[in-house]
């Protein structure tokens, strides 16, 4: 359908649509905002990004206790049946974050010819693309506090500094000394006091009731990963044969350093990517929402709004550890 002597009009909101959703169905835009990360890079390459259905919260197994029923025996002595409890479960909810492709009418206007509005759209999905990213990796790092709590549970709530206090997965750490992270709260000097306290927070984390394998990853700020850098030269290893950028990342002890702007001064991260989970919606994944494109009544725009719906995890604080204070 045209309008007077100008171009068809009635094309543009179906192009725009496909061309929205040709990128976001590729996986493309989640691959970027992934990658644009190093945290997220890395929960992604440990195939630790679970993709839910639904459920009202995030349910996670948590296991505080052995058996508790292992019994020595000799021949025919009867075996211990007794049943034991030792398992609950955390609990984690869903948190939300959107932001929208939003090209304007004057926009859609300027650029008229099919290559050029296809052009016009992949540059806006890009500036969605580092909004997302820009924010998810902050919330990454974060106690999940902003926005009245809509923000992401992130690393200073499940690694947290003071582990024997406060709440997390609606279990009391307070109350169970199994859900609790190691944490060193003063290291001082990062090249003298650095190394040792890592260390020995490292072993920390290994040796766990039922850990498995051992920190993988170290999340800190440049300046503290340079200096950790500096320490481990000339013993220094670096990953190879990756397809990441992680694959050119210095190690301690098999663990990738890795350095991020969103870390707080000061703070450095141990994790395990066993035991920690970055969980989505299946049908929030970086999704447009319901209805596609959508061209408001009092609005002269084309607006797609990209949703987010997920949160950070873990079954087992105790694998994880953070070192803070470092100068």
């Amino acid at each position: 359908m045209a309008v007077g002597d100008g171009a068809p009009t009635i094309v543009w909101g179906p192009l725009l649509s496909s061309t929205i959703m040709n990128y976001l169905d590729s996986g493309m835009l989640r691959d970027q905002v992934h990658k644009r990360s190093p945290f997220w890079s890395w929960i992604r390459e440990g195939n630790r990004i679970k993709r839910l259905t639904g459920g009202e919260r995030i349910k996670v197994p948590v296991m505080y206790e052995g058996s508790g029923n292992f019994k020595r025996y000799s021949g025919l002595e009867a075996l211990d049946p007794t049943g034991y409890e030792g398992i609950t479960n955390a609990f984690f909810n869903w948190k939300q974050a959107a932001t929208s492709v939003v090209i304007s009418g004057l926009d859609k206007r300027s650029n008229q010819g099919e290559s050029r509005i296809r052009d016009l759209t992949k540059d806006k999905i890009f500036q969605a693309e580092s909004t997302l990213a820009d924010n998810l990796a902050s919330d990454a790092y974060s106690e999940g506090t902003a926005n009245g709590s809509k923000q992401i549970t992130g690393l200073k709530a499940m690694v947290d500094g003071t582990p024997a206090t406060g709440t997390y997965g609606d279990i009391n750490s307070a109350n169970n000394s199994a859900w609790r992270n190691n944490a060193v709260l003063s290291v001082g000097n990062g090249a003298v006091n650095l190394l040792p306290n890592l260390r020995t927070i490292y072993n920390d984390c290994t040796e766990v009731a039922g850990v498995e394998g051992e920190p993988d990853g170290i999340f800190t700020t440049q300046s503290v990963a340079e200096t950790l850098e500096s320490l481990v030269v000339p013993a220094i290893r670096y990953t190879g044969g990756g397809t990441s950028d992680l694959s050119s990342r210095p190690t301690f002890r098999g663990a990738s350093i890795n350095w991020e702007s969103k870390v707080d001064s000061g703070y450095l991260y141990v994790l395990n990517s066993k035991h920690i989970f970055g969980f989505v919606h299946r049908d929030a994944d970086f999704a447009m929402a319901d209805g596609g494109l959508q061209n408001p009544v009092n609005q002269d725009a084309f607006i797609a709004p990209i949703l987010y719906q997920g949160n950070l995890g873990t079954n087992l604080r105790s694998a994880h550890g953070v070192l803070q204070g470092i100068t």
